[in-house]
């Protein structure tokens, strides 16, 4: 009873120790590396390996997106790598590369397609011959005896002025070059058909190395190594105002048809509001206007007269018994009135002034106490 009792965990360590020695005999550890995308500065810097790589060797590098003199005092000595186009270069930064490179800088530039242009920088470099080449490749090796890789330097080949010293070449001048060196003034020039070799991943080759290396030796410790990965354009608002007018004109529109159907549409004048007024005499205007339309105002005369004169008879008894030019005179008198002027304004009126002239007059005389 107690062996099978034990028979039972025995089988159990057995089977778990032969599983344990099993994994120990067939584990195998390994180091994997897996890449991973770039990010930060190395995803928008392609020189970024190479600025890490001078920085740890202890030489002095800046990474930089403009040519400002306040960013980048280039003094003899200085090495300036331009990885931008040079088609970017303005005449006046152009001038100051090349005063720089006569007076002992070191000067990397790809001429790339735009050889051929009449650029401010080659116009003031004076080396680039106009004539267009060939695209080609040249497979670029390490000097070590085990290194069967390397890279591939491509581009454009470009073609120098005649006369013009070749101190490192690859290619010649009847085909054009993919990259040469030259002597200007005090300082060093170095043509490169293309900065692939030196970009992002591609450092990691021992051929690329070597040939960095190279290219950076005629002013290697002598002062800063100026990395221009980028030009940066003009400013948002002045490249909108010269480049982007077209859209700006368009946009314009739609936005003032929006406003147009949302708005609320524009009519006539709403009429200003009534004024406070007395019914009455609105009544007795209207009856007046009435009475004239009917028969061209001589009713409305003739009863102004009749209550004129007895308005005098009432403070006047005297005057019932006058007519005529006396009764005129009489009213003159009274109302301090030349009597012609009361005399026509008695008489039935002809027209639509002497109507207003006759009822103006005859109001006077009502009014007289």
């Amino acid at each position: 009873m107690n062996r099978r009792a034990l028979l039972l965990p025995g089988l159990l360590v057995l089977g778990a120790a032969l599983l344990v020695a099993g994994f120990f005999a067939t584990f195998e550890r390994k180091d994997v590396t897996e890449p991973v995308a770039a990010h930060g500065e190395a995803r928008y810097n392609r020189f970024f390996a190479l600025e890490q790589t001078l920085r740890r060797v202890g030489e002095p590098v800046i990474s930089l997106t403009t040519l400002d003199p306040k960013k980048m005092p280039l003094t003899s000595g200085a090495t300036l790598l331009l990885g931008a186009e040079a088609a970017r270069v303005d005449a006046d930064d152009a001038a100051r590369i090349a005063a720089f490179v006569r007076s002992g800088g070191h000067l990397l530039l790809s001429p790339g397609a735009a050889a051929t242009a009449r650029m401010p920088l080659f116009e003031a470099l004076g080396l680039l011959d106009p004539r267009p080449a060939e695209h080609a490749c040249s497979l670029l090796r390490a000097t070590a005896a085990n290194e069967k890789e390397g890279v591939l330097l491509c581009g454009h080949r470009f073609r120098l002025q005649p006369g013009v010293p070749v101190d490192a070449a690859i290619g010649d001048a009847q085909g054009g070059y993919l990259f040469a060196r030259t002597r200007l003034g005090q300082g060093t020039v170095s043509l490169l058909a293309g900065f692939d070799a030196l970009s992002r991943n591609q450092l990691k080759q021992a051929a690329a190395q070597q040939f960095a290396w190279q290219l950076l030796a005629p002013n290697r410790g002598r002062g800063v190594v100026y990395l221009v990965y980028a030009l940066d354009g003009p400013a948002f608002l002045a490249w909108l105002t010269i480049e982007g007018w077209p859209a700006l004109l368009a946009l314009a529109v739609l936005l003032a048809a929006w406003m147009a159907m949302r708005s609320a549409r524009l009519g006539p004048l709403m009429p200003a509001p009534a004024l406070h007024r007395r019914a009455l005499l609105e009544h007795v205007q209207a009856a007046g206007e009435f009475l004239y339309r009917r028969d061209g105002g001589r009713s409305l005369h003739r009863l102004a007269c009749e209550t004129v004169l007895a308005r005098l008879r009432r403070r006047d008894p005297a005057c019932a018994m006058l007519n005529g030019d006396a009764l005129y005179a009489r009213l003159a008198e009274r109302g301090e009135l030349d009597a012609a002027q009361i005399a026509q304004a008695f008489q039935s009126p002809a027209n639509a002034p002497a109507f207003r002239a006759s009822i103006t007059t005859l109001a006077r005389l009502r009014s007289r106490p």
